[in-house]
């Protein structure tokens, strides 16, 4: 019970604690995919497990009791009969000393548990980049259906300004080609947006077991773009989940190593038996007898088995090395390459503001010479193509930026 309730104060600390910081109103979406997301489940389970283990291991350092009874006969030299009969005794035994076999043993189980618990925290981190990606599409879906309606009902009314132009003999035919087409291609990335909105809905099945309503996700929006470019985090090693992995990997094959070296190493016991030793057929006897003994077991020939284990464990060490070390470079290659790819993004985003101003300008003034006879249709579906494409991608770049804020966080 005690442990169920660390395990579920370790997860509450990894969805609201400081980390992957993104997507206004998410929160609730984020408590909910913990509940309901069943590989979540299932390595909270495994945590349990390893913390179970990891308690067991502590028993080669306590003294073992058994019970022993039963019906025996001995038979030697210096017997003129044989002794046969019931026995029954306590039997202890207590290790003094076996190489520290016992010490590795434990020192591995608990990096097992540590292991476990961070693989439990790099899926809610891998969840919550899934859920940010899939809840910043649905966003940017919304959004994009929105402008498309609002260029397509633009459109449409330059279509009615172009066909009484037309009517009125001050242009020909093809001013109502050119917004038909537009009109039709606006059609066509609507279809595209609906398909692309059933596929996000697909990855929340897949998330949650379940999908999610339209207007829960209404309730998410993007980040201020402050929040978004400020890079506020400094690469950290140490706080890496995957280097601390890593390092917990190689402390266990050297542990590993250090349990096989043990077997060369002689064990020291103490044993004691309390109780009847001696095998008697009379049931009125006293278990009255005792044996104590310090035992020193010498290995001497173990079919090679302790040296191939030790050769092993050894290459296992040197393997978990190189990789420790080619994991140094890699999460700082890639912490190196998402902060250049946020500061690329943010001012982009900044260069689109300043474009989609001035593509507002630029319509209104190609509008407005449009119907003073100065500008033709192909120039005013220009201009329109221009204010609306840096509308999209306004929110497209704050997608990105969201999704990179996460994956920083993670780093």
């Amino acid at each position: 019970m005690i442990n169920s309730f660390f395990i579920f104060f370790f997860i509450f600390l990894m969805l609201f604690g400081p980390i992957a910081k993104a997507l206004v109103g998410i929160e609730g979406l984020t408590s909910r995919l913990s509940e309901k997301n069943q590989e979540l489940a299932s390595l909270r389970q495994q945590v349990e497990s390893k913390e179970a283990l990891y308690s067991s291991s502590a028993a080669g350092f306590l003294p073992t009791l058994n019970v022993v009874g039963g019906w025996v006969q001995n038979k030697t030299d210096d017997l003129a009969t044989a002794e046969k009969g019931y026995i029954g005794y306590i039997e202890g035994r207590y290790n003094l000393f076996n190489g520290f076999k016992d010490n590795s043993l434990l020192n591995q189980k608990e990096i097992d548990l540590k292991l476990t618990k961070i693989d439990l925290e790099l899926k809610q981190r891998e969840l919550r980049l899934a859920l940010t990606e899939v809840a910043s599409d649905m966003i940017l879906l919304h959004k994009l259906q929105n402008i498309l309606d609002e260029e397509y009902n633009t459109t449409q009314i330059q279509n009615k300004m172009a066909a009484k132009k037309v009517a009125a003999g001050l242009t020909g035919s093809v001013d109502n080609l050119e917004f038909n087409l537009r009109e039709s291609e606006i059609q066509i990335e609507k279809n595209q947006i609906d398909q692309l909105h059933k596929e996000a809905h697909q990855k929340l099945i897949q998330l949650y077991g379940e999908d999610l309503t339209d207007s829960e996700l209404d309730k998410v929006s993007f980040s201020s773009v402050e929040e978004l470019v400020s890079l506020t985090k400094k690469f950290s090693l140490e706080n890496n989940l995957e280097y601390q992995k890593s390092s917990l990997i190689l402390a266990k094959a050297q542990y590993v190593r250090s349990e096989s070296r043990a077997d060369y190493l002689p064990k020291l016991d103490f044993t004691f038996n309390v109780g009847r030793l001696t095998p008697n057929e009379n049931t009125t006897l006293q278990y009255n007898e005792s044996k104590y003994a310090i035992t020193l077991t010498v290995p001497l020939f173990s079919g090679f088995e302790t040296f191939n284990k030790t050769k092993s464990a050894s290459f296992q060490a040197t393997s978990a090395e190189k990789l420790k070390m080619q994991k140094i470079s890699d999460v700082q290659a890639d912490f190196n390459i998402l902060k250049n790819k946020a500061i690329e993004l943010s001012a982009l985003f900044k260069i689109n503001e300043s474009k989609l101003l001035n593509s507002q300008k630029y319509f209104d003034l190609t509008l407005g010479e449009y119907k003073r006879g100065i500008k033709n249709s192909p120039d005013l579906v220009t201009a329109t193509e221009r204010l609306f494409s840096s509308k999209k991608k306004k929110y497209e770049i704050l997608k990105e930026l969201e999704l990179l804020k996460v994956k920083i966080d993670n780093i």
